[in-house]
């Protein structure tokens, strides 16, 4: 169901950290100081993702036919733990979504960070740094920055 690998080779435990889109999108387009930030953040986590931000984040890279881009992203996405989205993720997501108004791809980037058991959720999204989630520290780029 979900592969999440939260000890490195060594069996060492990991905090792992589920990245939405904009994190993502960062993290290969961001500007230097965002980009050398998120690395060092990530350098002792296990990654999570999803289809979904897979989907979003390579999007315009896509539909502009920049294959560089689309290769950094490709790279990312290796290494990354992919969470499936299932219907407990879709059902979490329409109660944070009907309780948050949400955006539903929010509701599932949320859903699946918590069904996941992440230790970490990390976005800018604004509305969603406003949504209290029990047992997953919401970590945002102001935070990453110092700030």
């Amino acid at each position: 169901m979900i592969i999440c690998n939260k000890k490195d080779r060594a069996g060492i435990d990991m905090k792992s950290v589920y990245l939405d889109t904009c994190m993502v999108i960062g993290l290969i387009e961001g500007d230097a100081e965002q980009r050398k930030a998120l690395k060092n953040y990530l350098s002792d986590k296990t990654v999570l993702s999803s289809e979904l931000v897979r989907l979003e984040a390579r999007l315009l890279a896509v539909r502009e036919n920049k294959l560089e881009q689309l290769q950094l992203y490709d790279g990312f996405f290796s290494v990354c733990d992919f969470i499936e989205l299932n219907r407990l993720v879709f059902e979490l997501a329409t109660t944070l979504r009907a309780e948050n108004n949400l955006k539903t791809p929010d509701a599932l980037h949320l859903a699946a960070a918590i069904e996941s058991s992440c230790d970490e959720f990390c976005t800018n999204d604004k509305h969603l740094l406003k949504v209290s989630i029990q047992h997953v520290k919401v970590i945002d780029w102001a935070m990453l920055l110092g700030g």
